[in-house]
């Protein structure tokens, strides 16, 4: 199980056991009943979006299989189900996706003077945000939780980049849909010669912040005190996008670091790229993806009628 699984897991499981304790006090309420489950499942409802229930009961079951205790499946609990149903129509709760970061956006980042570019911190981050935005990647790809919890096996490597004449190459031996490195995903961020988004200069630029880096260590990394690298972490990414966007005059509650993942996969769809190569690049396993990316963006409302309306002008 990965460890993000786990840790949510663990964090269910005690909130269940809290319950039960509170609403049942000194009875036994283990293995659970159908009833005690709706009331669980209703009062989470309370502070919990629906759809995410299933996975409250996924750590209960968890949970009971880890005791060596009896779970009978959601399926088969027809109480159970149809109140997993009943809340989510009754507590209906529209997705709030962060926006997607646009090229647009980057362009009035990257001009904007009260942005320090020169600054060694902000090449690394300019870099990473072309690179998650070009290649369309998760942020655990190319940062790490905390300074010390990167993993060479696991987040992109200076080895693990190559920055070609015409293009930079990143080679990914860890994802989300890849948990135990059986294969290698390769994506490439063109170079665009001379223009403000050009990756491949970036990633050059950010580079030479650390030019004595091995190859294990970080792609994105900074110096440190002590004269070693660190890694580029969640945390200072997402604060410098933040603090970019509010330099701008961007509500930077609307973005996070998923928005580059988004944004990029939906400028390339908009520009036409077969969504079988989209859904490669982003290393999406399903079809989830098509409900991800932004597929209402203004130009793309007016592309359907467009079309049909030339298609009907060619008729005559």
């Amino acid at each position: 199980m990965a460890l993000s699984t786990s840790t949510q897991y663990a964090g269910a499981e005690d909130f269940f056991l809290l319950f039960g304790l509170y609403t049942r006090g000194g009875e036994i309420f283990l293995p659970a009943s159908d009833e005690l489950l709706c009331e669980y499942l209703a009062w989470q409802a309370l502070t919990v979006d629906p759809k995410n229930l299933k996975g409250r009961l996924s750590a209960i079951r968890h949970l009971h299989l880890r005791m060596g205790l009896q779970w009978v499946p959601v399926s088969e609990r027809y109480r159970v189900d149809r109140c997993l149903t009943g809340l989510m129509r009754l507590c209906p709760r529209a997705a709030k996706r962060k926006l997607p970061i646009t090229p647009q956006l980057l362009i009035r980042m990257r001009q904007c003077p009260l942005i320090p570019w020169a600054d060694p911190r902000m090449k690394v981050v300019w870099a990473a945000m072309l690179t998650a935005f070009f290649c369309f990647l998760r942020k655990d790809n190319f940062t790490a939780a905390k300074v010390d919890s990167f993993n060479s096996r696991k987040h992109l490597t200076r080895g693990d980049v190559v920055v070609g004449a015409n293009c930079v190459q990143y080679t990914l031996r860890h994802s989300k849909t890849n948990q135990f490195g059986l294969r290698e995903h390769t994506v490439v961020a063109p170079a665009i010669h001379g223009c403000i988004l050009d990756a491949r200069e970036a990633v050059y630029q950010a580079f030479q912040v650390c030019p004595g880096a091995k190859k294990a260590d970080p792609a994105f990394c900074l110096p440190s005190v002590a004269g070693s690298v660190v890694p580029l972490t969640h945390q200072v990414f997402v604060a410098s996008l933040r603090f970019c966007l509010k330099a701008i005059g961007v509500d930077p509650n609307r973005y996070s670091g998923h928005s580059f993942r988004r944004g990029g996969a939906t400028f390339a769809l908009n520009q036409g790229v077969d969504p079988l190569y989209v859904k490669w690049m982003g290393d999406w396993r399903s079809d989830a993806y098509l409900g991800y990316v932004d597929q209402y963006a203004p130009e793309s409302l007016v592309r359907l009628p467009a079309a049909m309306a030339a298609a009907c002008a060619r008729m005559g």
